[in-house]
């Protein structure tokens, strides 16, 4: 998200993205907001549609910027694949095939 258009009063949610902490939007007028035209359309029939119990993974989905999707989806197809480089465990040991 970029700082110079954050209203500081907005809420945001921080995770890490690529070993880098990066603030997203917190609300689902932000998150709106901040997709490209040609995808609001989509955001709003899945937030519409969602369940309950499911609204804030949808939500964070569509939080994430397209480009890390993109880099994600490489990550998972590496790790499907059986390259586990860079992959740890819950205590932050490498995994080993």
């Amino acid at each position: 998200m970029d700082d110079d258009l954050r209203d500081p009063d907005r809420p945001t949610i921080t995770t890490t993205i690529d070993g880098v902490p990066t603030e997203l939007p917190g609300t689902l007028a932000d998150i709106r907001a901040a997709l490209p035209a040609d995808q609001r359309d989509a955001f709003d029939k899945e937030i519409n549609n969602a369940a309950l119990r499911d609204l804030a993974a949808i939500a964070i989905h569509w939080a994430i910027p397209p480009e890390e999707h993109a880099r994600i989806q490489a990550d998972a197809e590496r790790i499907r694949s059986g390259d586990l480089t860079g992959v740890v465990d819950a205590q932050g040991r490498p995994v080993e095939p």
